[in-house]
């Protein structure tokens, strides 16, 4: 079962970016599941909505395509 999970293997077109293929999945699919974690779970469009967010307020800081971001990610235990 693990392997048959994992077995995503996929090509992906070569001449686009990961946020633009993220981009069309929200405009083919905005309303199907993205993210399902303990917390809840996101749709396409409400995780772009708040990957928009984060990225508005990364620019009002300075923040530019050649600036490194650390991203510190904590998993809460309910």
């Amino acid at each position: 079962m693990l392997i048959e999970w994992n077995d995503t293997k996929t090509d992906y077109p070569s001449d686009r970016c990961m946020q633009e293929l993220f981009e069309q999945q929200v405009e083919s699919r905005p309303e199907a599941r993205a993210l399902i974690s303990r917390a809840g779970q996101l749709t396409y469009h409400e995780l772009n909505a708040r990957a928009n967010q984060l990225a508005h307020y990364l620019r009002k800081r300075g923040v530019t395509a050649d600036t490194r971001v650390g991203v510190c990610m904590i998993a809460r235990r309910q």
